[in-house]
């Protein structure tokens, strides 16, 4: 039987470039902090704290950190955190946070893609579409989680959220694409920054299963230990089922 080639013209709309949120980044800065899903910061670290069971001493690991909102209310509490995320408008506004609350938290521009950080970290979080999910093919997604892996200690949790695919499908609206080979979802948002500039830009999020996120954990090492069903601001250990927002993965390196 004759071998078909895959066709290139399969979602090619959907192929997106995964750095494409540095720009956005950059022109939000702060005002990122307006959206309704950032206002649930406190709860969101209180059940970290809990899952991730680690000392005062410990030092975590935020992928893709935005302005720095899960590493600064970690700090407050005593916690050592790092955060690195693309783009350099998000990570300078934290660092000056970071400096006027004299918060033990330093914060780099990285890509998530291309970490290199080894074994320095007894938690990362990787939340809220913060890098995973944004960064476009499967090699891309397989990165976050290589730099994920190395970045950790052994035995070092890693909570990581994602959109819940059979959520997202169930949810479309007149206003967005959504591709069924990826799971990928284009939105048109409308930003405002700081100065009151505006702009509208495309939005790609790719959305996951559970066993599909089972499945790429486990080929790059770590140990899948529980799943939940969440939504920003209500955290907690809640069964998983079609109707969640996001799936959150809880998993350790082996």
């Amino acid at each position: 039987m004759k071998k078909e080639k895959m066709d290139k013209n399969i979602s090619s709309v959907f192929d997106y470039n995964g750095d494409y949120y540095k720009e956005i980044g950059d022109f939000l800065r702060e005002n990122y902090l307006n959206y309704g899903y950032t206002q649930g910061t406190k709860q969101e670290v209180d059940f970290l704290v809990e899952i991730l069971e680690v000392s005062r001493k410990a030092s975590i690991l935020d992928i893709g950190c935005g302005p720095g909102r899960h590493c600064l209310e970690f700090a407050r509490r005593g916690y050592n955190t790092v955060g690195v995320d693309i783009s350099s408008g998000f990570i300078n506004y934290a660092n000056k946070v970071a400096t006027e609350q004299n918060l033990n938290s330093k914060f780099f521009v990285a890509d998530a893609r291309d970490l290199h950080f080894n074994q320095q970290f007894e938690g990362a979080i990787c939340l809220c579409e913060g890098a995973f999910g944004l960064a476009g093919n499967e090699e891309n997604h397989r990165k976050i989680l290589k730099g994920v892996y190395n970045a950790l200690t052994p035995n070092g949790i890693f909570v990581l959220t994602v959109i819940n695919a059979l959520s997202a499908a169930r949810n479309l609206t007149d206003n967005c694409e959504f591709d069924t080979y990826t799971c990928t979802k284009i939105d048109k948002e409308k930003l405002i920054s700081p100065e009151g500039e505006t702009k509208e830009v495309p939005v790609y999020t790719t959305a996951f299963t559970f066993r599909e996120l089972k499945y790429l954990l486990e080929s790059e090492g770590f140990e899948v230990d529980a799943a939940y069903g969440c939504s920003a601001g209500n955290f907690s250990k809640k069964p998983l089922t079609i109707n969640d927002i996001e799936i959150m993965i809880i998993a350790h390196r082996k």
